[in-house]
């Protein structure tokens, strides 16, 4: 048997990894009722405002069941961090090694704050700034390979957009996209630089009108 799931998990590493996050979400999710709604990570934000007023809409506000959906909701955005790490690493080093680093968000969920972060802007807004530097990693690798025909303008500015969301939901990523714009720019990829620019400040003025039409003041939600 023990054989047998060695051999799965050569074979699928990914898939592998991704059945031992979801086993271990599962139980989490069933038997620990304050995963997902510590006092510690209710701090100001656009996506936690949004979830208190979708809850309060759909009528699932104090009742019983708006535990388990909100428990199920960490739980699956917790899944796609844990993805993003492994593919991250694995871009970096190779799977064996990308699997040993998921291993960490994969049981960090059974520790309080979710193990490595301490607000819900920042558990919410870290997997859309994985997105982001996995595209612009991957597409970095490529170019260094001389894979031409596979790199594409357009994904970084795809990249730029995942990094903007992430911004608007965690104002302290934008440490992070401004370090990425600055590797970019030492590698000499001054137009994968741009298109990421270029996209991040899309969102930023997009969220921020919106913002305005809807008479918000965004530095409420900005928490240094």
């Amino acid at each position: 048997m023990l054989t047998r799931l060695k051999q799965f998990k050569e074979r699928h590493p990914f898939t592998a990894l991704m059945m031992v996050a979801i086993f271990i979400r599962l139980i989490v999710v069933i038997f620990v009722p304050g995963f997902g709604s510590n006092n510690d990570i209710q701090q100001p934000s656009l996506i936690q405002n949004f979830l208190d007023w979708l809850k309060e809409t759909i009528g699932l506000s104090g009742s019983r069941k708006v535990m388990i959906v909100s428990r199920m909701f960490y739980a699956f955005i917790s899944l796609f961090t844990v993805a993003m790490i492994y593919r991250i690493c694995d871009l970096l080093s190779n799977k064996s090694n990308a699997w040993i680093m998921a291993l960490i968000p994969t049981i960090c969920c059974i520790m309080p704050s979710f193990g490595i972060i301490e607000n819900v802007s920042a558990f919410l807004g870290l997997p859309l700034v994985l997105y982001g530097s996995n595209i612009v990693l991957r597409q970095e690798v490529l170019r260094r390979a001389n894979y031409t025909e596979n790199v594409h303008r357009s994904s970084f500015l795809i990249a730029g957009i995942m990094l903007g969301l992430g911004i608007c939901v965690w104002f302290e990523s934008a440490l992070i996209a401004l370090s990425i714009l600055l590797v970019l720019l030492l590698k000499r990829n001054a137009k994968g630089a741009l298109m990421t620019f270029i996209g991040i400040a899309f969102v930023l003025i997009i969220v921020y009108v919106l913002l305005l039409i809807l008479k918000v003041n965004p530095l409420i939600f900005i928490n240094i």
